[in-house]
């Protein structure tokens, strides 16, 4: 949820889907809005913080990867269907909290299995692949949120990606992907190499 296009359908689920409980709290429309994004913008720095004292996993990094977005896909269902302003800000801020966890043990991946000299033409063809399905996705999000429920494409869109997640940790290529000798055995092989 935290810097994703689903943000886009966030004006319209404070508007329709929260409307109940923040009139009733005496909030005004823009007041419930700037509480959600205040509140994601405070999970993002402090779950930055978080990360930046802790450093990270050391072994076994995709999990540092799979395990928060899983997390954050339960937390965006939970945000997709709730009609309560204070539960949907406690999700907004979880999902934003874990996104600097993952997007760091995923940075620190990518770094150690691309070799130097590629790391250049890598990171930016990862850049601009993962820039051109922004506008793609907000699209996509605005158009499915006007014609569907936007509380509903939320939590559907965060059942898809927790359930996406806990087929991941049954993956077993995806849990050796920050295993540098299983790479290198496998590209070894690849390559009709004798294998030690």
């Amino acid at each position: 949820m935290a810097g994703t296009p689903v943000q886009v359908l966030q004006p319209l689920v404070v508007k329709f889907n929260l409307v109940a409980d923040w009139s009733a709290r005496g909030f005004s429309f823009e007041t419930a809005l700037a509480l959600l994004g205040s509140v994601l913008g405070i999970g993002g720095v402090i779950g930055g913080s978080l990360i930046s004292a802790w450093g990270g996993l050391k072994a076994r990094r995709v999990y540092g990867v799979v395990v928060p977005l899983f997390i954050a896909g339960v937390a965006q269902l939970v945000y997709g269907f709730s009609s309560l302003l204070y539960l949907s800000a406690a999700m907004v801020f979880l999902s934003a909290g874990l996104s600097p966890t993952l997007n760091a043990h995923s940075q620190s991946i990518w770094q150690t299995q691309t070799p130097r000299e590629l790391q250049g033409r890598v990171f930016a063809v990862r850049r601009l692949i993962a820039w051109v399905m922004i506008p793609i996705s907000t699209v996509l999000a605005g158009w499915s949120g006007g014609v569907f429920n936007p509380g509903v494409v939320i939590a559907a869109l965060g059942a898809f990606q927790a359930l996406f997640c806990v087929a991941q940790l049954f993956n077993p290529s995806l849990l050796r992907v920050d295993d540098k000798e299983h790479l290198d055995q496998m590209a070894a092989r690849a390559a009709g190499e004798a294998v030690p």
